[in-house]
């Protein structure tokens, strides 16, 4: 009973203070300067108020926007010791149909064993442990179906617990039984037209779980959107962090339906005035453009990608050095784990603090998908367009290409599936592109090879431009190869200053530096 006064009602309470075996406060109901209002747990009820100027429990209660039914609901109960045949429960969740019978109720262990039993008056111990063809209806019902009917926002998690978590905060919660996969399309109907709020748990079944009860709801519920926490795996997580719940990141929402314009004439059209650029880097890399890096193994292209990354987020130019505006940067890295990224990425952080210009936190977003990521899937599709949406990047690190789909590299039906979905992820948060990409092979010699990317024909013409690392001057044998050749594979679509050779090697901290040319020398 405790735990109703103690998550739902003394939260919205001002002034309150112990007193006996309950609590005084401010009495909502009226202006009250001092602390009248006793609060305490009845025997019979979850909660007593009294108010000593004499307001009706009922009035205060409007008050704290609660009802008596809010108050007498199911709720988690911390039943330590309780049997179940996976161990001790910790937690017991009641499932209650829409008039407040008990269906069957959801036991968790200590060790995160969920088990479910329905009430049986011929079992010697009153249960059954399975729930063979029990009715099945989404927690807290007879809440969600007033909320429903009140107009009131619904939440939809992943399990009882962030459900409680949310539901101590104010709101209306529910989730279905068994966690992620297990949407009825029963459920779909208890909130048509109710304005939804799913709380996707930050992990693949969480995140697929989502767009499922998403799918589900779009054409039924009046608004549906997905959020997720800003940091941790879920609700809980993102509470006992220190955030609000307004700090939730939506990373979907139902679109709404825009006014089709007409296309303009010709004269509206070039009486438009040209654009200025829109530069993320000043004479290197525009708002919108894809860049498509190629290399050679072994020469140091994807830690020129990191440096890149490293030095817009801090805002500083990849080749000049020169100060710049620093940038949001998201790098989705599909070929690296994190332990070796970790390792090549802090010489670069401690180097943008050399520099006097450290990455701002939150500036260069981190993801790693080393057992890659298939665009030609729905499912992964999706899961890109959400961290793109999420993170609002101005621009975009991803790749290696092969990794980012799960055919032949030649398959120009699947080559042209990737595209698609990473020019929509470009488009949709307007941010430039770059994708890293190996180099073609050659049948006779390091100089032969092209620094055209390797696969379909189709990647040679996409990207706006396309540039490649190939060994400056005849490779030693035995030795690395310091310098390097950058090589334009694509006839650009608009002049940017690339440096035509780059050296590795430098004691303020970068790996790369513009070489001079070999008449400058």
């Amino acid at each position: 009973m405790g735990d109703v006064l103690r998550e739902i009602v003394l939260p919205r309470l001002d002034l309150v203070k112990p007193s006996g075996g309950g609590f005084m406060a401010r009495c909502p109901a009226h202006d009250d300067g001092k602390a009248s209002l006793s609060i305490s747990t009845g025997r019979d009820h979850p909660v007593l108020l009294h108010c000593h100027a004499g307001c009706d429990p009922e009035d205060i209660l409007a008050k704290m926007g609660l009802t008596w039914a809010d108050l007498s609901t199911p709720r988690e109960r911390r039943d330590d010791g309780e049997w179940t045949p996976a161990g001790p429960a910790t937690a017991v969740y009641d499932y209650r149909d829409e008039n407040g019978t008990l269906l069957f109720q959801v036991l968790r262990t200590a060790t995160k064993d969920f088990r479910q039993r329905v009430p049986d008056p011929t079992a010697k111990s009153g249960w059954t442990w399975r729930l063979g063809d029990t009715r099945r209806v989404l927690y807290r019902l007879p809440e969600v179906i007033e909320a429903v009917r009140k107009g009131l926002e619904v939440y939809i998690c992943e399990g009882e617990k962030d459900v409680h978590t949310l539901v101590a905060h104010g709101l209306v919660a529910t989730c279905n039984p068994g966690g992620a996969g297990k949407w009825r399309p029963e459920y779909t109907e208890v909130l048509r037209e109710a304005v939804v709020t799913i709380v996707a748990d930050r992990d693949e079944p969480g995140q697929v779980h989502a767009r499922q009860v998403r799918d589900s709801l779009v054409d039924v519920a009046s608004y549906v959107r997905i959020v997720e926490a800003a940091s941790g795996k879920d609700a809980t997580d993102h509470v006992n962090a220190g955030h609000s719940l307004a700090d939730l990141v939506e990373v979907w929402s139902t679109e709404t339906p825009t006014k089709p314009d007409l296309a303009p004439d010709l004269w509206e059209f070039i009486a438009t005035e040209d654009e200025p650029y829109d530069w993320i880097v000043p004479g290197l890399l525009e708002r919108g453009d894809r860049l498509m890096l190629t290399g050679f193994e072994g020469l140091g292209k994807s830690m020129l990608v990191r440096q890149m990354a490293t030095m817009i987020a801090a805002g500083i130019h990849p080749f000049t050095w020169k100060p710049i505006q620093p940038h949001k940067v998201l790098l989705i890295d599909c070929e690296n784990s994190e332990r070796q990224s970790r390792r090549k990425f802090r010489p670069l952080a401690a180097a943008s603090i050399k520099h006097g210009h450290r990455v701002p936190d939150g500036g260069l977003r981190l993801i790693h998908r080393p057992s890659g990521i298939d665009l030609t899937r729905d499912e992964d599709a999706a899961w890109l367009l959400e961290r793109v949406t999420a993170h609002q990047p101005d621009v975009l690190f991803i790749g290696p290409f092969y990794r980012l789909h799960a055919t032949n590299l030649n398959d120009e039906l699947a080559c042209r599936k990737v595209v698609a979905v990473l020019d929509k992820a470009r488009t949709s948060v307007d941010c430039a592109l770059v994708i890293e990409t190996h180099a073609g092979h050659a049948e006779t010699g390091l100089n032969k090879r092209s620094v055209r990317p390797r696969g379909s024909s189709l990647l040679l013409g996409w990207p706006e431009f396309g540039f490649g690392l190939a060994p400056a001057e005849d490779p030693k044998p035995g030795r690395p190869c310091m310098d390097v050749a950058v090589k334009p594979w694509r006839g650009a679509r608009d002049q940017r200053d690339w440096p035509a050779r780059l050296t590795w090697g430098d004691p303020d901290g970068w790996p790369w530096q513009v070489a001079p040319e070999p008449n400058e020398m």
